[in-house]
Protein backbone atom coordinates (compact mmCIF):
# COMPACT_ATOMS: atom_id res chain seq x y z
CA UNK A 1 0.00 0.00 0.00
CA UNK A 2 1.37 3.42 -0.96
CA UNK A 3 1.14 6.43 1.34
CA UNK A 4 -1.10 9.18 -0.04
CA UNK A 5 1.15 11.83 1.47
CA UNK A 6 4.72 10.80 0.62
CA UNK A 7 4.31 7.84 -1.75
CA UNK A 8 6.20 5.35 0.46
CA UNK A 9 5.41 1.70 -0.18
CA UNK A 10 4.05 0.22 3.06
CA UNK A 11 2.80 -3.27 3.99
CA UNK A 12 -0.90 -3.81 3.23
CA UNK A 13 -1.80 -4.30 6.91
CA UNK A 14 -0.05 -1.08 8.06
CA UNK A 15 -2.19 1.63 9.64
CA UNK A 16 0.49 4.35 9.55
CA UNK A 17 3.16 5.19 6.99
CA UNK A 18 6.62 4.04 8.05
CA UNK A 19 8.19 7.05 6.34
CA UNK A 20 6.06 10.07 7.34
CA UNK A 21 3.67 8.61 9.94
CA UNK A 22 0.50 9.57 8.08
CA UNK A 23 -2.64 7.51 8.68
CA UNK A 24 -3.07 5.07 5.81
CA UNK A 25 -6.58 4.75 4.43
CA UNK A 26 -7.00 1.84 2.06
CA UNK A 27 -9.87 3.36 0.06
CA UNK A 28 -8.22 6.72 -0.61
CA UNK A 29 -4.87 5.14 -1.40
CA UNK A 30 -6.41 2.75 -3.92
CA UNK A 31 -8.22 5.61 -5.64
CA UNK A 32 -5.09 7.78 -5.84
CA UNK A 33 -2.97 4.93 -7.21
CA UNK A 34 -5.62 4.28 -9.85
CA UNK A 35 -5.73 7.96 -10.82
CA UNK A 36 -1.92 8.16 -11.02
CA UNK A 37 -1.75 5.02 -13.15
CA UNK A 38 -4.42 6.44 -15.47
CA UNK A 39 -2.50 9.71 -15.83
CA UNK A 40 0.72 7.79 -16.51
CA UNK A 41 -1.00 5.71 -19.19
CA UNK A 42 -2.33 8.86 -20.88
CA UNK A 43 1.16 10.40 -20.86
CA UNK A 44 2.68 7.24 -22.32
CA UNK A 45 0.02 7.12 -25.06
CA UNK A 46 0.63 10.78 -25.93
CA UNK A 47 4.38 10.20 -26.08
CA UNK A 48 3.92 7.14 -28.31
CA UNK A 49 1.68 9.14 -30.64
CA UNK A 50 4.29 11.91 -30.90
CA UNK A 51 7.02 9.36 -31.58
CA UNK A 52 4.92 7.71 -34.29
CA UNK A 53 4.06 11.05 -35.86
CA UNK A 54 7.64 12.32 -35.89
CA UNK A 55 8.94 8.97 -37.19
CA UNK A 56 6.54 9.04 -40.10
CA UNK A 57 7.52 12.61 -40.96
CA UNK A 58 11.20 11.66 -40.97
CA UNK A 59 12.31 13.61 -37.90
CA UNK A 60 13.59 12.06 -34.72
CA UNK A 61 11.84 12.51 -31.40
CA UNK A 62 13.54 13.31 -28.14
CA UNK A 63 12.38 12.64 -24.64
CA UNK A 64 11.52 15.60 -22.44
CA UNK A 65 14.19 14.43 -19.98
CA UNK A 66 16.81 14.63 -22.76
CA UNK A 67 15.66 18.15 -23.59
CA UNK A 68 15.76 19.16 -19.94
CA UNK A 69 19.26 17.76 -19.57
CA UNK A 70 20.40 19.63 -22.68
CA UNK A 71 18.93 22.91 -21.45
CA UNK A 72 20.50 22.40 -18.02
CA UNK A 73 23.94 21.77 -19.52
CA UNK A 74 23.66 24.90 -21.67
CA UNK A 75 22.71 27.01 -18.65
CA UNK A 76 25.62 25.68 -16.61
CA UNK A 77 27.98 26.32 -19.53
CA UNK A 78 26.79 29.91 -19.87
CA UNK A 79 27.25 30.52 -16.15
CA UNK A 80 30.82 29.18 -16.32
CA UNK A 81 31.58 31.42 -19.32
CA UNK A 82 30.22 34.49 -17.51
CA UNK A 83 32.25 33.71 -14.37
CA UNK A 84 35.44 33.18 -16.37
CA UNK A 85 34.92 36.36 -18.37
CA UNK A 86 34.32 38.33 -15.16
CA UNK A 87 37.51 36.92 -13.61
CA UNK A 88 39.73 37.63 -16.62
CA UNK A 89 38.26 41.04 -17.46
CA UNK A 90 39.25 42.36 -14.04
CA UNK A 91 42.98 41.66 -14.58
Amino acid sequence: MFCYKCGEDNPDEAKYCRNCGALLKKEETAKKVEVLETQKNHQNNNQQQRTTTSTTTGSTSSNSSDSSAWIGCCCVGLIVVFILSALFSGI
